[in-house]
């Protein structure tokens, strides 16, 4: 996932500057001044639109994009599946110790809540308690990344009323007007680039991996649940291949 969200950027942002750097003269396009008014009053209009606990949640999501380490469906199931059949010859707190579990938090935590003898509507209730709380707070994540993708251009458009208002009390020869509105257009240019190519992006991004991770999550339960109930692997198969899409 994060070398998705790499290689976006990367071809995003190349595909601009290229524009810029082979066509135009970068200069016209750099105006830290255009930049603060931009980034800065998106980023202090989100701060006030959100609590702090929601712009926490947000930073981790976005950490969360680059740094967790995904798992397929079809590898839990084979997972759990290996779990299962390990569990009928070994005793769960020796499976805890796998490194196949251990490498997966929730998995582990599952896990460690069978080896501990609890019964199977504890050990449900916890997990999905858990995974609804974890899922909330992606979706609260993800509704900051939307918002700030709003309010870019919205500021982009302020910093150009700025620039334009200034430019027509201080600008005598009009010969001089379209060079001058250039400039303060480049406000706008920045709202719509954070926009449309960082906070929107973002934003489904975090929402395509909470859903994913949210189905992970399901398959793990259901999973935890038929290995804690000793069911058959076959069995335990169909019942998680249902969850595939």
């Amino acid at each position: 996932m994060r070398i998705s969200v790499i290689i976006g950027f990367l071809l995003g942002f190349g595909i601009i500057l290229s524009v810029i750097f082979f066509k135009q003269d970068p200069s016209l396009y750099l105006n830290w001044a255009a930049m603060a008014i931009t980034l800065g009053g998106t980023l202090s209009a989100v701060i006030i639109y959100f609590s702090p606990h929601a712009m926490k949640n947000a930073g981790k999501s976005l950490i969360a994009i680059f740094k967790d380490k995904q798992y397929s469906e079809i590898y839990l199931i084979d997972t759990l599946l290996d779990i299962s059949k390990q569990s009928r010859s070994t005793s769960y707190k020796s499976l805890i110790e796998n490194e196949s579990i251990i490498e997966i938090p929730f998995l582990a935590k599952g896990m460690n809540l069978v080896a501990d003898g609890e019964d199977i509507e504890h050990i449900k209730e916890v997990l999905t308690r858990d995974s609804r709380s974890i899922t909330e707070k992606n979706i609260i994540a993800e509704r900051v990344f939307r918002i700030a993708g709003s309010f870019a251009p919205m500021f982009g458009m302020m910093g150009t009323v700025i620039g334009l208002i200034a430019m027509l009390y201080r600008v005598k020869d009009p010969a001089a007007i379209p060079a001058a509105m250039g400039l303060a257009l480049v406000t706008t240019l920045y709202g719509l680039i954070l926009a449309a190519l960082v906070f929107k992006p973002l934003s489904g991004k975090i929402r395509d991996k909470n859903n994913t991770d949210t189905r992970v999550r399901e398959i793990i339960i259901a999973g935890i649940i038929s290995i804690k109930k000793n069911e058959n692997s076959h069995k335990i198969k169909e019942k998680l291949l249902g969850y595939l899409h």
